[in-house]
């Protein structure tokens, strides 16, 4: 074995992929412009798909009406005009009056009236139907395609007014199917007829009751009917309706609703804003119905205590005569009667809190604890007057009373006569600013956005898998990232020639002898860049131990055959005296290249039974001798590793200026690591495109366990698309080829 194998320089020492090589954004496009097809293929499909998808998915429609909530008096709470604590305590209206817009009671009648607590739906195809549909008349039912006559086709009209079903079949899917003269018939789910009727008239049996009143289709089409919970029903509803609040704290509250049909949705938005203006004043007048009940309870025990402090103030001025009160006894007068009266009022508000909340709620907590503030506050007030005269103090008391009682009195007639206005019915703090309108641009599909974000798609999931492609299945097609990843040297970069393809296709059929293109198309840019090659090879050789060189591959398929055949006839056309022996013996086939048989050659001589004259053949090809792979052997690796190869290849380097071997592929079996062994010079063939990073380097790693020292690459099958200039390269032989 030859000691420099082990050669610490050598240049295909690293054969492990850097994981963590960068890539570089030029590479990126260019892997991307080479398959462009493949990128502008999912663009289309892309876009094709949207397309479909905005031609058959059906516009939807935005109607939204503007309700303004006002901060307004509440009858139930105030009877002064004191706001401190209550009406700081009071949510903010908008929050609350959203979600009374949301409720059951105001929800439920716009259900009702617009019949949302059934569906009724047409049996169709799919997708087939949606396309009929969209092609359809309304009123003139489609024909069915392709004999399906019980589905709908488009153009069928069923106006269903009334569902009533028993709680078990409420959520399940009946079928309507429609018969001839007006009539149907509607089955469970199990096949069993519930009612059969006719249009116009209400039908009922089984628990089930029906009014269909327009039912426009073929005789034979199903329809699905399904009535749902009421409950169900206002919580869909509510979920499908968007109630919110424009800005912050405005008092602005946006109704609004999608729909196929714009009217509809017009409709439903504006009945919903109705439904919530016509509870909010029903609570308003229930409201005032309820504290004008309590005021009038109370009335009398006010005017009775009315008349108790005014009779007391009148008999104590007869008894004492006039009163005249000092300056300091009027001040204290002015100051007592504005405490009682603000306590007084208190006290009443508290007693309406009671008979409407209960006594836990926070709003009687706040308005009690505004009481003991205003009456630690008025007792602090008259502690700066204990130096009145007692007749002065008892006076003033008396005079109080009787005005506390009047301003109360007073006040509770007026509330009286503000929640009688109240109740006769007014319209509270909520108006409807802006109506519903029928819309004339659909909100989706938004056609534009839809489009625009489909060709950015297909441009994403086209670049990913373009790249995963390239990444994953696709071969390695650069040959200085061979170089820069396995630090194996490219000694030759071998175009594809479109010339050689052409003439082996020509020639099947009719003989097995293929065209050796360095003989029958010189000019060929493939065969210029062997004549690269070529010189590449004798300055190689230079160095090498001997003339013996070998071509391998990882697998079959690189065109090592066609690489070999031809640097043979170059080196011989120079004037060197060349042999070529195909040592691929188990599926070798060098000889349809230079005429003859595959007998009497390398398998032949190994098992000694012809002699090395007998093996050597002459070739049309002046200076180049030939031996083919013989006979196929049983045992080609221990002919291959016997004494008398060894033997055979130094008698042929004897001979001849430069014996060149092609072998088997090196992942394949070991053939290749057993003449590698004897070659001074060899050199690893790929094909752009056809490995993978990690069979070139098992390829060199098996080479390299064998002791076999490769001396560089030959990169075949090159593109002539342009990439990194060898396109350029190949336009330019070209065109010199032909003006030659």
């Amino acid at each position: 074995m030859n000691t420099d194998v082990k050669r610490s320089g050598s240049p295909n020492s690293h054969v492990r992929p850097d994981p963590d090589e960068d890539v570089v954004l030029g590479d990126l496009v260019r892997v991307i412009v080479e398959d462009i097809w493949w990128l502008v293929g999912f663009i289309f499909v892309a876009l094709t798909l949207a397309g479909i998808y905005c031609l058959l998915a059906k516009p939807v429609y935005l109607a939204d009406a503007l309700i303004k909530i006002e901060q307004g008096d509440d009858s139930t709470q105030e009877l002064t005009q004191l706001r401190s604590v209550a009406s700081a305590m009071a949510p903010i209206p908008s929050d609350a009056e959203i979600a009374i817009i949301q409720s059951r009671d105001v929800m439920a009648p716009v259900v009702k009236n617009f019949k949302l607590n059934f569906r009724v739906e047409p049996k169709t195809v799919p997708v087939l139907g949606r396309i009929a549909s969209s092609l359809a008349t309304p009123g003139e039912p489609g024909n069915a395609w392709f004999g399906l006559s019980s589905f709908a086709w488009g153009g069928e009209i069923v106006d269903v007014e009334r569902v009533e079903v028993p709680p078990a079949l409420e959520g399940r899917q009946l079928t309507l199917t429609s018969q001839s003269a007006g009539q149907y018939e509607l089955l469970g789910q199990n096949g069993e007829l519930l009612v059969n009727g006719r249009v116009g008239q209400v039908s009922s049996g089984h628990g089930v009751t029906l009014l269909v009143n327009r039912l426009t289709a073929f005789p034979g089409t199903r329809f699905y009917v399904t009535r749902i919970n009421d409950v169900d029903a206002v919580n869909g509803f509510r979920k499908s309706v968007q109630v919110q609040e424009q800005g912050k704290l405005t008092g602005l509250v946006d109704v609004s609703m999608e729909s196929e049909d714009p009217k509809f949705a017009a409709d439903v938005a504006n009945d919903l804003a109705q439904s919530y203006l016509r509870h909010h004043v029903e609570s308003k007048q229930a409201n005032a119905q309820n504290m004008l009940s309590f005021l009038k309870s109370e009335e009398p025990r006010l005017r009775a205590e009315l008349d108790k402090a005014e009779i007391a103030l009148a008999e104590y001025q007869r008894r004492s005569g006039s009163i005249t009160a000092g300056e300091e006894a009027k001040v204290y007068l002015a100051g007592s009667v504005e405490y009682e009266q603000q306590i007084s009022a208190l006290r009443l508000q508290v007693a309406a809190l009671q008979q409407r909340f209960g006594d836990d709620h926070p709003l009687l907590k706040a308005t009690r604890e505004q009481i003991a503030q205003l009456q630690a506050q008025r007792d602090r007030y008259e502690i700066r007057f204990r130096s009145l005269p007692e007749t002065e103090v008892q006076a003033v008391k008396l005079q109080r009373d009787a005005k506390v009682a009047a301003a109360i009195y007073e006040l509770v007639l007026t509330r009286e006569q503000e929640l009688s206005v109240q109740k006769a019915g007014i319209g509270g703090n909520a108006q409807i600013v802006d109506v519903a309108l029928r819309s004339g641009t659909p909100v989706r599909p938004k056609k534009p956005l839809i489009l625009s974000s489909a060709a950015l798609l297909g441009l994403i999931l086209g670049a990913a898998l373009i790249l995963s492609r390239r990444k994953l299945f696709k071969g390695v097609d650069d040959p200085e990232e061979v170089e820069r990843l396995f630090n194996l040297p490219i000694c030759g970069i071998i175009p594809l020639s479109d010339h050689q393809v052409k003439s082996s296709i020509a020639r099947v059929g009719i003989d097995r002898r293929l065209p050796v293109l360095a003989d029958a198309n010189p000019t060929d840019a493939c065969v210029e860049s062997l004549r690269s090659l070529r010189t590449s090879l004798q300055f190689t050789m230079m160095e090498a131990r001997n003339r013996i060189v070998m071509l391998t591959g990882p697998v079959a398929g690189v065109g090592k055959s066609f690489l070999t055949v031809n640097l043979a006839v170059l080196l011989a056309n120079s004037g060197k005296k060349v042999l070529m022996i195909d040592a691929d013996m188990r599926r070798g086939a060098l000889e349809r290249y230079v005429g003859g048989s595959s007998e009497n050659g390398l398998s032949e001589l190994l098992e000694q039974k012809v002699e090395i004259d007998d093996v050597v053949r002459q070739t049309s090809f002046g200076n180049l001798s030939f031996i083919p792979c013989g006979k196929r052997p049983t045992n080609p690796a221990e002919l291959l590793a016997s004494f008398r190869f060894k033997h055979c290849l130094s008698e042929f380097e004897k001979n001849f200026e430069i014996v060149i071997v092609d072998t088997p592929p090196i992942l394949a079996v070991t053939d290749a690591s057993l003449v590698g062994e004897h070659a001074g010079s060899c050199f690893l063939v790929l094909r752009s495109g056809l490995h993978r990073r990690f069979e070139i380097a098992d390829a060199i790693k098996r080479l390299m366990a064998a002791g076999v020292y490769l001396k560089g690459g030959v990169f075949n099958g090159i593109s002539s698309s342009g990439r990194h200039g060898y396109g350029a390269i190949h336009r330019y032989l070209s065109t010199e080829a032909s003006t030659s």
